[in-house]
């Protein structure tokens, strides 16, 4: 159990939301997730969650070199989902969601877990 468990278990539960995870922001190693079977298979999951991991250091590279400061949302939008991440120190959160999933309450919910921390 870790201080993000019931944020995981919450978002995994909200309409649209395919899988909630938690990373390494270093090595994008999963820590925990919404779910076993969510998401597709592990090999797919453990590829989402490092490239997250990854894409979210490189924002954070290029929101320094803008003079923005430390990203607090990212979220990248696809044809067929999007994948958001925010940055918790060490860690990474992370949700996977439908086109039609609410994205403003999935925002909400992660910007709380982390600001909890």
């Amino acid at each position: 159990m870790t201080p993000f468990t019931e944020t995981l278990r919450h978002l995994g539960r909200l309409p649209g939301v395919i899988v909630a995870m938690t990373a390494g922001a270093k090595d994008g190693l999963i820590i925990e997730q919404s779910g076993s079977s969510a998401g597709g298979d592990a090999s797919s999951q453990r590829h989402t969650a490092a490239l997250a991991a990854f894409l979210y250091a490189k924002s954070g590279r290029a929101s320094a070199a803008a003079g923005l400061g430390e990203p607090v949302f990212m979220r990248l939008e696809a044809d067929r989902g999007q994948l958001c991440v925010v940055g918790c120190g060490e860690v990474v959160l992370l949700a996977l969601i439908e086109s039609s999933a609410n994205v403003g309450r999935v925002r909400l919910d992660m910007l709380t877990a982390r600001s909890a921390l």
